[in-house]
């Protein structure tokens, strides 16, 4: 039997989530730590003028924003602006995928490696990272909403760590943006 394990980036997604599993009506802030297990609100979390946008999770669909004061929630890829949603170390813009933003490029990508003690149960799966590339290309926060077991988590983000990109860019200059990844593990 051959193990097969492929890597991939779909479509390059942009989004930012927690760690645990997210309700359709969680709201989230880039801010906060790649650990973090109860999400809050955007709002709470990025009072900063910087930030124009509130983010929100959902995970079978993708991501949604609101400009802050407003209530309709809309696709951020759908928009022609350039849509921030945090700071990056209290002080670098993280923006959302927007028409107005250059997504980044994959430079150099690893496989996970299929986790040993998964074999015996011959698990097809996927992991479902999200993850902030920034202004230098380098995977920052990797943070996992969807895998089969925490075995399989563990290995996307380990192998996820060793990416690289070449940035997103605004005009013409590059920036950090939110990157949803998916991972796929089989045996075949």
């Amino acid at each position: 039997m051959r193990h097969l394990v492929r890597a991939s980036i779909v479509g390059i997604c942009f989004v930012v989530c927690s760690a645990s599993a997210l309700s359709p009506k969680t709201v989230f802030s880039p801010r906060q730590q790649a650990a973090t297990t109860t999400p809050q609100t955007a709002t709470d979390a990025t009072s900063d003028s910087a930030v124009d946008f509130e983010l929100k999770i959902i995970p079978a669909k993708g991501f949604f924003v609101r400009r802050k004061g407003t209530s309709e929630w809309v696709e951020s890829s759908k928009l022609n602006e350039p849509v921030v949603v945090g700071l990056l170390d209290g002080k670098s813009k993280i923006y959302a995928p927007s028409r107005a933003i250059t997504p980044p490029k994959a430079k150099h990508t690893e496989p996970p490696d299929y986790p040993e003690n998964e074999r015996r149960a011959a698990h097809n799966g996927r992991a479902v990272l999200h993850v902030i590339v920034d202004d230098q290309g380098i995977v920052r926060l990797p943070t996992v909403d969807a895998s089969p077991s925490p075995q399989f988590a563990k290995a996307a983000i380990d192998a996820v760590k060793k990416w690289s990109f070449k940035p997103a860019s605004l005009n013409g200059q590059p920036i950090a943006v939110l990157v949803r990844i998916e991972m796929e593990f089989g045996l075949y």
